[in-house]
């Protein structure tokens, strides 16, 4: 029940309920260009950061993006361009909800300890 009053407070989408398995989640929107490497191919797309925690950034993907991945996440002032590995995933309607952690500190991230 807890879970479900987290995951309704949030809203019901899949990055919504990933972000109850992170308790310093907080609701931001950040649109972003997700770059990854899939077996030497560079894929990119458009998103948006939906929850943020000091240390990682959740956001929906459509890209093939697994456990593990690299990502590079960067906005389009060129005030947020990371590192990230991708720490969960969850898949809901052909869609997948990623959680990815910052290689390194990130200085100007906006969610800050």
């Amino acid at each position: 029940m807890a879970n479900q009053a987290v995951a309704a407070s949030r809203g019901g989408s899949a990055v919504a309920g990933l972000a109850q398995f992170f308790p310093e989640a907080s609701p931001v929107r950040i649109p972003v260009r997700v770059i990854g490497m899939k077996q030497g191919v560079a894929l990119s797309e458009q998103t948006v950061i939906e929850f943020g925690t000091p240390d990682e950034a959740l956001f929906s993907s459509s890209l093939p993006l697994e456990f593990e991945d690299g990502v590079k996440l960067e906005n389009t002032d060129g005030s947020l361009s990371a590192e990230a590995k991708v720490v969960a995933v969850q898949y809901q309607e052909g869609r997948t909800a990623v959680a990815a952690r910052f290689v390194r500190h990130i200085a100007n991230w906006i969610i800050q300890r």
